[in-house]
């Protein structure tokens, strides 16, 4: 009787421990599932950033049409041209057919203006356009410094700034054909949600705009949106911004749903019945053993 205790309670010891290992490493493994999979969602939102900006670069930007004098602004704009819209209205417009007001008033409602967007101020459109939009997966642009004081980092994206830069330095500058933001990214959980950064990389056409203040286009030194003391010095090459990424970590089920493909979830069920099995087993030894012979005769 002695060793059938001995032995189920062995059997009991073990099969608790390993249930144990398995619910601990089972949720730890769940987690680092759910994790890694808004990991991949959020590069996926980052790369479709980094896709609008280059997009927008190889027209150097958009111009947004509106037609009037009434016309309502576009969203920010750098700059803007004003056009006739009909041959003749250019003298209207220009007040050398004085008394003609009704033509005047005509001119006015066909004139056509086209607001300058640059490639990054379609990007920040685009993620004001998920957010009003109540997408899922929010994202904004950001930098050490910059222009649009709205635009200023907060404090993971300072955390994430400070973290990219040490990892460029630690690489240095990378020449290939892999991305030169590749592998300069940051991300950590907080409050439900999965905070994510990756670098944004500085470009000729970036110079334009960010080389010195002294080299500055004039319409972002006059234009007040755009004056907010910072947003220079970019080098080529070097990382001078980022993407940060917002997104709400999913439910593990959700995620389980997704990854595992059918026949998983029968091996999972099997598992668990053999532990299930495992345990009655050694229950069933340890009761035999604890009810002694004369219980059994």
């Amino acid at each position: 009787m002695a060793v059938s205790k001995v032995w189920g309670w062995s059997v009991m010891g073990l099969t608790a421990v390993m249930g144990a290992a398995v619910v601990l490493g089972g949720k730890s493994v769940l987690e680092s599932t759910v994790v890694a999979h808004t990991v991949s969602e959020s590069r996926t939102v980052a790369d479709m950033a980094e896709t609008v900006g280059r997009w927008a670069s190889q027209y150097g930007g958009l111009h947004a049409r509106t037609v009037g004098a009434g016309a309502g602004f576009p969203g920010s704009f750098l700059t803007r041209s004003v056009y006739a819209g009909a041959d003749n209205d250019g003298a209207l417009l220009q007040g050398s057919r004085a008394g003609e007001r009704a033509a005047e008033q005509e001119a006015m409602a066909r004139m056509e203006a086209y607001h300058w967007k640059n490639p990054a101020l379609i990007q920040r459109e685009v993620a004001d356009a998920l957010l009003a939009g109540g997408s899922r997966a929010q994202y904004r642009m950001t930098a050490h410094s910059v222009l649009n004081p709205n635009n200023a980092p907060n404090a993971f994206e300072k955390d994430a700034l400070q973290q990219i830069q040490a990892k460029f330095a630690a690489r240095g500058e990378q020449t290939g054909a892999a991305p030169a933001s590749q592998g300069l990214e940051y991300w950590r959980v907080e409050g439900g949600q999965l905070l994510y950064a990756r670098a944004v990389m500085g470009q000729k056409s970036c110079m334009t705009c960010h080389d010195t203040p002294d080299k500055a286009p004039g319409f972002l030194r006059t234009n007040q949106q755009f004056n907010g003391g910072g947003g220079f010095g970019y080098e080529v090459g070097k990382p001078v911004g980022l993407i940060s990424v917002k997104l709400p970590l999913p439910q593990p089920t959700e995620v389980l749903k997704q990854s595992l493909p059918q026949q998983a979830w029968g091996w999972l069920l099997a598992a668990a019945a053999a532990g299930v099995g495992l345990v009655l087993l050694g229950a069933m030894g340890l009761f035999k053993a604890l009810r002694g012979p004369s219980a059994q005769g």
